[in-house]
């Protein structure tokens, strides 16, 4: 029998990124597993170009490694990352960072 554990999620702050650039925002968000709080910080919000078409696209934080590419800092496991994705997109709407398609 597995036991599931209910996550909480919210975002707390949006910084718009300078206009001009592909970086849209820098989201922060609160998760809360288990009664223990986790802030991430930097969630990156940025305007790509996926088949032609202009997307906006939600991505972990990022960091540079030792050799000098950049990698997640944070990996969220499935169950987590998509509903996570979900509610920061959602608040770059409300902030009027992007726009819904």
């Amino acid at each position: 029998m597995s036991e599931t554990e209910t996550v909480l999620a919210e975002v707390v702050k949006v910084r718009k990124a300078p206009v001009g650039g592909k970086l849209l925002a820098l989201v922060d968000v609160v998760i809360v597993i288990h009664g223990i709080e986790f802030k991430v910080r930097g969630v990156r919000v940025s305007r790509e170009i996926m088949d032609g078409n202009h997307a906006t696209s939600v991505t972990s934080p990022l960091h540079r490694d030792i050799d000098g590419q950049w990698s997640p800092t944070v990996t969220f496991p499935e169950e987590l990352h998509q509903p996570l994705m979900d509610i920061v997109l959602a608040a770059c709407i409300e902030a009027g960072v992007c726009r819904e398609a």
